[in-house]
């Protein structure tokens, strides 16, 4: 069955019910959040005798918002996620850069003031588009009223400059929810109140539409010029979110029809563009706010009529008396000044009647001294019952016994803490969520362009990494094609880019079903008491980091544990502490210390290469020895063969040959003396060197043990130092 289009009239009707039923839900409340506001800041201070709320809202603002929180991206899992860790630092930059670039502190102590105050707090997130008209020559342009000129004949284009998202604090008042819901999930559509002027509504509706809405008269037309009444009359339009319809309406209750109809501007998961509202006092059964002050205004009314009537009381303790109008002196001694003395006619008189004491009466004011008393104590106990009430100790109003000790004051402070958690937490949530509303906003709609300016992350577009690929394999055909030629095998194909890009991070970043990341905070909004807690705590954490690393770093360097489990217990407790991601990931990056030497192995390794050189000294004498005989062989083959060549020729060269014999005897005994002398030479050379060689070798062993002794015994003292002082 087809569903029947409503007509606009139909729909403002629709809306403008729900907003007069909205305005019937909170009637009471909002009466009542304007006196409490009224209160807070009173126009006669004089009025109340003692204001109690703005002490206690001053105190409670402290207490549960005290520093800005700084956004915390985290990859998903902690396994090895490069894509992720991108993403994740992407978008904690660009969040920074976000919050540093308007007032975000003091939209969220705005809206801690209006949860402790009117009883709800609400903050709306914007993405403001900085956007400007070109021509096609590029030339600026002016940007043309919505709907003066038909865009498809328009030869101007808009282009987004920057980007910005924003978070705004939504007046108390100018908030409505349109259904009865008990929970923010069964919500189904809110609407904000815009008093908005003539030019501000040909701008947001055209000038056909803006034209036509009614403007109000301004509260105070006597103030107002008649030529200048109109710059000062607005219109109030009511601008809704319809979550079952995915539109956004702006309706003016004194119009007919909506005065502009548009589908989901930011694509949110959620739809709304505010996280759920922050609430002091939550209720089961009701989304309608309470004021904080009602759960004390009893206890308040009281403590301002004790306080008035101690006020009564002092104006009424005054020194006051009669005396007999006969004793004129007794009227001017009240009346002297300091150390002056009155002179008297009638002393004698003033003296029959019992002197000075008896001459005056004072009224007495005993009884009425002691009734202040009682009154003081039982504001006193007004007081207590309040601060009991709100849960706020004495130790966080600078109202602690100086007799205690500190250990008591930080006892206290702790349980005094205990009552407020609950708020603290909650305004926390209220910050996380709208964090996460910016980054769904950062993810869904900056361009590429906007967060490279904003992060300055050196990630490479898409572009560039294919062209450089396709660089890489034109000069791989190249030499391929030469390979080929020369009949050399191929080079090796160039491998696919494994380069992040930015692109690859845009695309993690929209896409929910492979988004790697979740967004937390990193707050403080506890006393400052408890903040030197955590000074103290954050000491104590460094220390047994610097505990684990040296107690498992020796055993890291003996092979006894692996540096990974050493990692994993570091990160444990890192990640409990919330360190952030810089701390983890500089403990992801560290690696295992070189092992420590061995004196055994030192002395062995000493000895080995003593017996090598031993060894190739030894090798050498055998070689040396051996040419020698071989030598001595071919001499004495030679002397046998003279021998029988002059044995041949005796018979006729007896003579001749007795003398070439005794000469060539002579010649070769001095040429074996002669080789005898060089090869004993080159023995006791090659001796001098082997035992010179000897000597360096054992006192460089000698040296390298001795170096390796003195470590071993400097890092058995230092283990020993660092066990003491643990046990001390």
């Amino acid at each position: 069955m087809m569903r029947e289009e409503k007509t606009p009239q139909a729909i403002a009707r629709r809306w403008k019910t729900e907003l007069k039923l909205a305005d019937r839900r909170e009637e009471k409340w909002r009466e009542k959040a304007k006196a409490v506001i009224k209160l807070y800041t009173p126009e006669d201070p004089g009025a109340n005798s003692y204001n109690i709320l703005w002490p206690n809202t001053e105190t409670l603002r402290q207490a549960v918002y005290n520093s800005l929180p700084q956004p915390d991206v985290r990859r998903r899992y902690q396994d090895e996620d490069p894509l992720g860790k991108a993403v994740a630092q992407t978008l904690t930059r660009a969040l920074e850069f976000a919050q540093d670039t308007y007032d975000f502190d003091g939209a969220m102590k705005g809206g801690v003031m209006d949860m402790l105050l009117p009883g709800r707090a609400v903050s709306r997130v914007r993405y403001v588009p900085d956007i400007a008209s070109s021509d096609d020559a590029g030339g600026d342009m002016e940007p043309s009223e919505p709907g003066s000129e038909d865009p498809q004949e328009s030869e101007s284009y808009e282009e987004i400059e920057w980007e910005s998202v924003i978070c705004e604090r939504v007046q108390w008042d100018d908030f409505r929810i349109l259904c009865p819901a008990k929970t923010w999930d069964d919500v189904s559509a809110i609407a904000f109140r815009h008093s908005m002027s003539r030019e501000d509504c040909v701008e947001k509706f055209g000038s056909d539409v803006g034209e036509k809405v009614p403007l109000e008269e301004p509260e105070d037309k006597e103030a107002c010029h008649e030529d200048i009444k109109e710059h000062f009359k607005r219109a109030e339009v009511w601008e809704i979110w319809d979550k079952e319809e995915k539109q956004v309406l702006f309706i003016c209750r004194t119009m007919d029809e909506p005065c502009l109809i548009t589908d989901d501007p930011l694509g949110l998961s959620g739809f709304f563009p505010i996280p759920r509202p922050l609430y002091a006092i939550e209720s089961a059964t009701t989304l309608v706010p309470a004021c904080l002050y009602t759960q004390y205004e009893q206890q308040a009314r009281e403590l301002n009529r004790i306080s008035a009537r101690i006020n009564r009381l002092i104006e009424g303790l005054k020194n006051r008396g009669i005396y007999d109008s006969t004793l004129t002196e007794v009227g001017e001694l009240m009346k002297a000044g300091d150390n002056e003395l009155i002179p008297a006619q009638n002393v004698t008189a003033l003296l029959d009647r019992g002197g000075l004491d008896k001459a005056i009466w004072m009224m007495p004011i005993a009884d009425a001294a002691a009734i202040l008393t009682a009154l003081y104590q039982q504001r006193e106990q007004a007081k207590t019952v309040i601060y009991e009430l709100n849960g706020i100790a004495d130790i966080m109003r600078s109202a602690s016994d100086p007799r205690e000790t500190f250990g008591a004051q930080k006892i206290k402070t702790q349980w005094g803490t205990q009552r407020l958690q609950r708020m603290q937490l909650e305004v926390q949530r209220y910050i996380r969520d709208i964090i996460r509303l910016k980054a769904e906003i950062i993810a869904e709609k900056f361009q590429i362009e906007t967060l490279a300016k904003m992060t300055l992350l050196p990630f490479p577009r898409q572009a560039e990494v294919e062209q450089q690929y396709q660089q890489a394999v034109y000069q791989w055909q190249a030499a391929a094609q030469q390979a080929v030629q020369s009949g050399s095998p191929p080079p090796p194909t160039p491998p696919q880019p494994g380069v992040i890009t930015w692109e690859a991070v845009k695309q993690a970043m929209s896409d929910d079903a492979t988004r790697t990341y979740r967004v937390d905070i990193e707050t403080d909004s506890t006393l400052s008491a408890t903040q030197e807690a955590n000074m103290d705590d954050m000491q104590k954490l460094l220390g047994g980091l610097s505990s684990i690393a040296q107690g498992f770093g020796v055993a890291v360097e003996r092979g006894a544990m692996p540096i990974e489990a050493v990692r994993e217990i570091m990160l444990a407790v890192v990640r409990r502490a919330k360190m952030g991601t810089a701390v983890e990931d500089s403990i992801e990056k560290m690696k295992a210390p070189s092992p420590m030497p061995d004196p055994n192995a030192g002395k062995a390794q000493a000895q080995q290469a003593i017996e090598q050189i031993k060894a190739q000294a030894a090798a050498a004498h055998n070689q040396q020895l051996i040419a020698l005989e071989r030598e001595k062989a071919q001499i004495a083959a030679q002397i046998e063969q003279h021998k029988q060549e002059a044995q041949a020729q005796q018979n006729a060269h007896q003579n001749q040959l007795e003398a070439e014999r005794a000469q060539m005897q002579a010649e070769i005994d001095a040429r074996l003396e002669m080789q005898r002398a060089e090869t004993e030479e080159r023995m006791a050379e090659a001796d001098r060197k082997l035992q010179i060689l000897l000597a360096h070798m054992n006192n460089a062993a000698k040296v390298e043990v001795a170096e390796i002794s003195a470590a071993t015994t400097l890092e058995s003292s230092q283990i020993a130092a660092n066990n003491q002082e643990s046990e001390d």
